[in-house]
């Protein structure tokens, strides 16, 4: 045994002889990647706190949590994504094997042709084997199933988050629809007003033939209207069903104001936190363990290997004895045509790949967090613009229409308030909608409550 070790010991500082340095930690290559101190618009956000591990309650809707609770429960999705992990921890398993003995049992019989069937002879043997990880090959492998766990679960993180928000989006979404329906049907009573207004005076001889083909235009395009919302509404609701888990046919989404729901600001923090809240980030990050843990994997396959085995055999007719075995064998390759080499250098390129993957997915992410930031911020101005315009102009509109009732004012002024007030008033639905995915898009950004 002495002699097998001292063997492997000089064939081990043979191969470490042809080995570089091992990987340099992601960040610190002087390459100049550095993460910024803080976030562009962090500081024009008033009013800020930290995000909450469910982070749709802030928006304040029982409706919306168990929207989410049921998506959590039921999405095809992340049913998948769980199973996924599931073979990744098993894969685990597997990995962790290697660091345990192999054991065996054999069992065969056996008969003289000459005797036929009346001299069986029956021989049973039970063995063991165990590998020595004396240069890491198999700590190397269970390293990266290790970190291949944790990005499996670091992407059903990811996959939950991104499921959480489509509901949210969809179901805020079709909440801006159904409301700009109810804008809709409110606009076509105002033409079907004008339109009996226009109708008396004409029947009066106060004005021509004109006016009533005008307003009869009008009124069809404010009728048009409704079945294209219904039908995006529809769109929408069976979208929110399938990520419920849920079938299309009969499902009803629950209902409220979309202009009654709570408007959180959620505190982004700095953004190095964005490194331990993002699962995105998490999961590139393991896959860099990984990579780094198949370096050495490839490292380990220049040194020799070494296994020890142990055996009992007994002849089980004729009363025979046991008979031990111990064996102790090493190997090391000495000429591999440059397969070794070349999957080193494999291992070391995916892993200089993976690094460029992670610092893209930082960067993607700060990105995230300030455009997400901007879009809060002018949507807010916006949307308090836009609830200006709307008061001002459905004043407008009841001016306009006095005075086309009194006959001092001529329809197309009157067209063009209820245009105007039509407009304001589908656009501040609107601006409410921008305002709740601006606010999903920076909970997303920020990593929800991981």
């Amino acid at each position: 045994m002495r002699t097998l070790i001292s063997a492997a010991s000089v064939l081990t500082l043979a191969a470490c002889a042809s080995l570089g340095p091992p990987p340099a930690a992601p960040l610190e290559d002087g390459a100049g990647f550095a993460v910024p101190e803080g976030y562009d618009y962090a500081r024009e956000i008033e009013g800020l706190r930290a995000p909450e591990a469910a982070w749709w309650a802030a928006f304040g809707s029982e409706e919306l949590d168990a929207l989410v609770e049921a998506a959590r429960d039921a999405n095809l999705t992340l049913a998948q994504g769980a199973a996924n992990v599931q073979a990744a921890r098993a894969q685990l398993r597997v990995a962790g094997a290697s660091f345990l003995p192999q054991a065996s049992a054999g069992l065969s019989a056996g008969s003289d042709t000459d005797r036929g069937l009346d001299d069986i002879s029956a021989t049973g043997r039970l063995s063991a084997s165990y590998q020595l990880d004396l240069f890491g090959a198999n700590r190397a492998g269970l390293e990266a199933a290790a970190a291949s766990l944790d990005a499996a679960e670091f992407q059903q993180r990811a996959l939950e988050l991104t499921v959480q928000a489509d509901v949210a989006s969809t179901w805020f979404g079709l909440l801006s629809s159904r409301a700009q329906l109810e804008v809709a049907r409110r606009n076509l009573e105002i033409s079907e007003r004008i339109f009996r207004i226009v109708e008396v005076r004409y029947e009066a001889g106060a004005i021509s033939g004109f006016d009533v083909s005008a307003q009869s235009a009008q009124l069809a395009n404010a009728r048009a209207r409704i079945p294209q919302l219904g039908a995006q509404i529809t769109s929408l609701e069976t979208a929110l069903a399938i990520l419920t888990g849920a079938a299309p046919q009969g499902f009803a989404a629950p209902d409220t104001d979309v202009l009654a729901l709570a408007l959180p600001k959620a505190d982004p923090g700095l953004p190095a936190d964005l490194l331990l809240r993002r699962p995105d980030l998490l999961q590139a990050e393991a896959n860099l363990r990984a990579a780094d843990a198949n370096i050495a994997a490839a490292r380990a396959a220049f040194m020799p290997g070494i296994d020890l085995g142990a055996g009992l055999s007994s002849l089980l007719t004729g009363g025979g004895n046991l008979v031990g075995s111990l064996s102790a064998s090493v190997s090391a390759p000495i000429f591999s045509g440059g397969r070794l080499e070349g999957q080193l250098e494999a291992a070391e390129a995916r892993r200089m790949a993976q690094l460029a993957s992670y610092r893209q997915a930082i960067l993607n992410a700060l990105r995230d967090v300030d455009v997400s930031l901007s879009a809060m911020e002018a949507a807010e101005a916006r949307e308090a613009q836009l609830a200006i315009a709307r008061e001002a102009s459905a004043d407008a509109l009841d001016a306009a229409e006095l005075r086309y009732r009194s006959g001092a004012g001529d329809l197309t002024s009157l067209l063009t308030a209820q245009q105007t007030f039509f407009d304001a008033s589908n656009n501040y639905v609107l601006a409410r909608l921008d305002r709740l995915t601006a606010a999903i898009n920076l909970y997303a950004a920020l990593g929800g409550g991981y």
